[in-house]
C-alpha cells in the first residue's frame, strides 16, 4: 500500500530498528512528544538522537527541525494520535525519512515522501493485532514478506464518526481543523485526569523543548475505538 514491499516484524520497535540499520543512520531527529519506544529504538542501534520540539497540534515542529537539520542524517516522523504531520518540508533536504504510521492510517499521501514506512500492530495502535509490526519499503530486505490487506477505509470512517460525536458534544479536540484519522481524541484542559506521554527531552535530557513544556501538563484524551 505504501511501498513495493511489506515485511512482518515482531514489533514496531524492531521495525524501526531495522529501518535505521537499513538506512545506515547515525544521527536521528525525533520529536519529543511521542512514544518512548522511538527513543529506545534509536539508542538500541547505536544512533545519536536529536530531540526537537512539537507544536500545539502535538506534531513535530518544523522550525525546530530546520534549526538542526544539518546536524543529522535521518528524521523519524510519527503522526501522533492520528493527526497528520507534514513530511514534505523535510523532503530533499539531505535526510533519510522514516515515517511512523503506528497511530495514523487512512489519510492521503502517507508514505509518499518517506524512504521507509513503519507501523506497530500491537495493542492500542491504529492497526491492532495485539502484537507485531510492519515495514513498508522499496528496498528488498531479508525479512518475511506479507500482503497488506487491512480494511483501512472502514476503520477510518468509523473513527471519523466517533470523533464527530465528540466534536458535536462540544469537546474542542486537538487537530480538528487538519487531516486526522483519530486514534484518540486529544484536548487541552486545566484539569487533566491522565497524562499521555512523558516528553522524551525530559527522559533523555540535553534538549530544550519549550513549546511542549508549555502544554504538557494540560492535555487529556478520550479513547476512540473503531
Amino acid at each position: 500500500m505504501y511501498k513495493n514491499y511489506t515485511y512482518i516484524t515482531k514489533s514496531g520497535t524492531k521495525a524501526l530498528e531495522i529501518a535505521l540499520i537499513t538506512l545506515k543512520s547515525k544521527t536521528v531527529i525525533i520529536p519529543t512528544y511521542t512514544c518512548k519506544d522511538i527513543l529506545d529504538a534509536v539508542l538500541n542501534v547505536g544512533c545519536k538522537p536529536i530531540i526537537v520540539d512539537c507544536n500545539r497540534n502535538l506534531q513535530i515542529d518544523i522550525n525546530s527541525v530546520l534549526k538542526v537539520i544539518n546536524n543529522a542524517d535521518t528524521i523519524i516522523v510519527p503522526h501522533m494520535f492520528g493527526i497528520q504531520s507534514p513530511i514534505y518540508p523535510f523532503y530533499n533536504k539531505g535526510l533519510n525519512i522514516i515515517e511512523d504510521l503506528s497511530q495514523c492510517h487512512g489519510l492521503p499521501g502517507l508514505g509518499k515522501y518517506a524512504d521507509i514506512v513503519i507501523t506497530s500492530t500491537s495493542k492500542s495502535k491504529w492497526l491492532n493485532k495485539e502484537e507485531g509490526g510492519l515495514i513498508f519499503s522499496d528496498i528488498k530486505l531479508k525479512l518475511k514478506k506479507t500482503l497488506f490487506n487491512w480494511d483501512i477505509k472502514t476503520k477510518y470512517n468509523n473513527r471519523l464518526v466517533k470523533a464527530q460525536e465528540l466534536l458535536n458534544a462540544g469537546i474542542d479536540l486537538i487537530g480538528k481543523d487538519i487531516p486526522n484519522s483519530w486514534l484518540r481524541g486529544m484536548y487541552f484542559t486545566e484539569n487533566p485526569k491522565r497524562k499521555p506521554y512523558t516528553p522524551l527531552h525530559k527522559i533523555y535530557g540535553k534538549f530544550d523543548c519549550p513549546i511542549v513544556d508549555s502544554y504538557n501538563n494540560k492535555i487529556d484524551w478520550i479513547s476512540i475505538f473503531d
